[in-house]
């Protein structure tokens, strides 16, 4: 099927090996396009096995690079570039969807300073005469939104290309902008500067109504265009999935976004009826690192973990101002992109697996605002928890109804239920399910209110840090001690027929100018009388007192995680996967179907990143393992069990519902294919 004739969500999809070539280059230099070829370009991507490219239309400068007649050309640039790529690309089967900066343009925030966002003390949102950096557009000013669509139109009516991405479309610092047009917008509807809640409102329909007549206008011009707003992957996507033919989360792990960005928001997103993809970068640090170059097995390993997690690979690489690629840049994606080449006959289709939800809760529920969830170091925890545990996750927000495909619903530390999430969670107990909560979560002026809760909420606890002795169920295999709780916790009492697993202990006293002992916290003095934590008589509702999941995140204290798979264990006896020999906590494993093969894909992923500088990891080298042995819940012996990479018979063994698989070693990446 060729390009023209695909849907936008089949394109997508279907292209494993994508690059996002960036091109933000400055009116300055003067010798932009002199070098390329487009023979060279576009034989470096098929050398390297791309099989997209997102090329630029308008960079953050300002600047465009096709012959334009609504924007500035790069006053250096002697012919059309734009259209020599998509060109060249085309020929090769390439897809080229087309990048269009759109809060961020210097040229226009120097030109048009009446079209510049405005923060709350007058000044216009840009760099001050000691900075580099760019203007940023009221994208609530109708004159700037035309701009934008008008290049829009340039480029699909005139160029191959396969969609749009649209570029910055984050709102402004909070509430939102203060220029005149955006102040004069409130004030017809009623509402003063000092407004927040209204200011909020307004910031949030500015972009509802520029993402929705852009993504039209592209559906216009070319219906099975791709169309991305970039930065609206957030924790309330559902409301503009309208706008989104697909889901690009970018994480550069290297680059500030780190090891746990990825996996916990591709989890919370990936339900949706939109393809996923997860866009890292050739970089060593982050955009731009000129000279900075990524080792194969860094990319082998970020490559992994977003299919894994039911996504397709882009990877970012930056064109240098003269036109050409970094060679030695494409010998390096083009190791990782052989690999990934090799294995998607094993991803195309495959539907990720989940025994558990973890349930994402706005903290706060105001009569007749639409409730926002916010991403928080509960559900970071959880996620890193999970991962450590090798529990099958997706996350999940109140908008959601499909907790009937769960076992298990978690409701991390804090957050608030609404009537209907309370009648969700009714219904998934009463047909069988199980939930975890911890400390706060469901609390409500001094009540839980999750249904059937085995748990009385007493007082918060005075001690911080307080500590545990956690008794035979939630210290087995741990020391005898009294273990400190950095976190908060809550004081609770079990209701009949629950039973109460150990006892929380105070120290001496909480630490202060008045009273301190020794160089951190007092040290423990004695028994509280409340339990640690709690479970009820059926064994379906369990509950600890403590902050466990954001103490995993914050505090990388290995006990929370522990507890959490204590209670998991009674929870959810029989799990999809059980980690069995020589499965480190840092290997992660991601069970995925492909139903038309009637198969399970198991991803295994040794992360082994070494520590190198004092401010991030990461990898230079593979570690291999040997024997690792888990086994995975199919129900019945399969027909063959083999590796994808290579394909190798791998030794299996049925025991009841579980298939024990053993390899004699792995590196980065191993997967493990069963056919039932």
């Amino acid at each position: 099927m060729t390009h023209n004739l695909m849907t936008a969500a089949d394109l997508v999809g279907s292209r494993y090996r994508q690059i996002h070539l960036d091109f933000h280059t400055s009116p300055h230099i003067p010798d932009v396009g002199s070098d390329f070829d487009p023979d060279v370009f576009v034989n470096t991507l098929i050398e390297a096995n791309v099989n997209w490219i997102t090329l630029f239309g308008k960079c953050h400068h300002g600047m465009s690079y096709y012959s334009t007649k609504v924007g500035v050309m790069h006053p250096s640039l002697k012919f059309d570039l734009l259209g020599q790529q998509i060109e060249a690309c085309k020929k090769k089967g390439i897809a080229t969807p087309v990048y269009i900066s759109a809060r961020v343009d210097q040229h226009m925030g120097m030109t048009r300073p009446d079209l510049v966002c405005r923060l709350a003390d007058g000044k216009l949102w840009g760099p001050n005469a000691s900075e580099a950096g760019w203007y940023q557009m009221c994208m609530g000013n109708k004159e700037y939104i035309d701009y934008l669509a008008a290049q829009t139109e340039e480029v699909l009516k005139n160029y191959d290309a396969d969609g749009i991405f649209y570029d910055m479309c984050y709102f402004p610092p909070d509430p939102g902008c203060f220029c005149e047009k955006c102040l004069a917008r409130l004030a017809k509807n009623g509402h003063s500067r000092q407004d927040l809640q209204a200011h909020r409102a307004q910031t949030f329909q500015i972009l509802r109504d520029y993402s929705t007549r852009l993504s039209k206008l592209c559906r216009d011009l070319r219906p099975n265009a791709t169309t991305f707003f970039n930065s609206r992957v957030s924790e309330n996507v559902h409301r503009e999935l309208d706008t989104l033919t697909h889901l690009e989360i970018e994480s550069l792990t290297t680059g500030g976004w780190g090891y746990l960005y990825f996996p916990c928001w591709s989890r919370l997103v990936r339900t949706y009826p939109r393809p996923l993809q997860g866009m890292t970068a050739r970089f060593h640090k982050s955009w731009a690192d000129f000279g900075g170059l990524k080792t194969v097995p860094q990319l082998d390993y970020e490559a992994a973990t977003i299919l894994a997690a039911g996504g397709v690979v882009n990877i970012g690489d930056q064109l240098h101002p003269r036109g050409t690629l970094d060679k030695g840049a494409y010998q390096v994606i083009g190791e990782a992109f052989k690999k990934v080449e090799q294995l998607e006959k094993f991803c195309y289709g495959a539907r990720p697996l989940a025994d558990v939800a973890v349930l994402l809760l706005p903290e706060d529920i105001q009569e007749g605002v639409p409730t926002n969830v916010r991403m928080n170091h509960s559900f970071e925890g959880a996620a890193a928890a999970l991962a450590a545990l090798k529990i099958q996750w997706n996350g999940e927000t109140p908008d959601r109804d499909n907790l009937a495909d769960y076992k298990l619903v978690i409701l991390p530390d804090s957050g608030r239920l609404d009537a209907q999430m309370i009648e969700k969670l009714k219904l998934f107990i009463i047909n069988g399910g199980s939930i975890l909560f911890s400390h706060e979560a469901t609390l409500h002026n001094g009540e839980f209110m999750l249904p059937e809760s085995p748990v009385r909420f007493l007082e918060a606890c005075p001690w911080k840090p307080s500590y545990m002795r956690l008794g035979e169920v939630l210290g087995k295999g741990q020391p005898d001690t009294e273990f400190v709780n950095y976190q908060s916790g809550s004081f609770v009492k079990g209701l009949d027929g629950s039973v109460s697993y150990g006892e929380v202990w105070q120290p001496y006293f909480n630490r202060s100018p008045e009273h301190f002992s020794s160089h951190a916290q007092t040290p423990a003095d004695k028994s509280t009388g409340n339990p640690v934590g709690i479970i009820s008589s059926n064994s379906k509702i369990g509950y600890l007192y403590a902050a466990v999941f954001q103490g995993y995140r914050d505090d990388g204290f290995y006990l929370y995680k522990d507890m959490i798979s204590r209670m998991i264990d009674q929870l959810l006896p029989n799990p999809l996967v059980k980690p069995l020999v020589n499965i480190p906590a840092a290997m992660e494993i991601a069970v995925t179907e492909q139903a038309a093969q009637n198969r399970l894909v198991i991803h295994l992923i040794n992360f082994q990143p070494q520590r190198r500088t004092a401010t991030n990891e990461f990898i230079e080298s593979e570690v291999i393992i040997r024997e690792v042995e888990f086994a995975i819940k199919t129900g019945t012996a399969p027909k063959r069990v083999f590796l994808a990479q290579y394909p190798n018979e791998v030794e299996h063994s049925q025991d009841g519902e579980y298939c024990r698989i053993t390899l004699g070693k792995m590196g980065i990446h191993a997967v493990v294919v069963i056919e039932r």
